[in-house]
């Protein structure tokens, strides 16, 4: 949440700066965590562990939200796409998944800044 965009504004920045900035904090922690969470033995933990995720992820849209000016399901899931893609960048450096992802994300951000000013009129 540090880093969070803290105006509609700011989501460029943070779309740019995350991905990489997540690699260099995260990188080592985030392999160790697939391989154990990927194992028959620890799938029960993992998926609790991913319950908590979901009520974060949550907490977060909802706090973002008034920030945003955008609905919190939308940014949850938005969140959903923009984590997963940094998680992938992070543990197999894959500059183009990373950017198809991100693109998707712009893409709806202007479809919903689209949709927001048809409304309007």
């Amino acid at each position: 949440m540090a880093k969070a965009p803290i105006s509609f504004e700011d989501i460029k920045r943070f779309l740019n700066e995350m991905p990489y900035l997540t690699a260099k904090l995260h990188g080592k922690k985030y392999r160790f965590m697939y391989q154990v969470y990927s194992s028959p033995k620890y799938r029960e933990q993992g998926k609790e562990f991913f319950k908590g995720v979901n009520v974060r992820y949550k907490e977060y849209a909802n706090e973002l939200s008034n920030k945003l000016g955008m609905p919190a399901d939308y940014i949850q899931g938005m969140t959903y796409i923009f984590v997963r893609a940094c998680v992938h960048y992070t543990l197999f450096e894959d500059e183009e998944y990373l950017n198809l992802q991100l693109n998707a994300i712009r893409t709806s951000l202007k479809a919903y800044i689209k949709e927001k000013k048809e409304e309007r009129k």
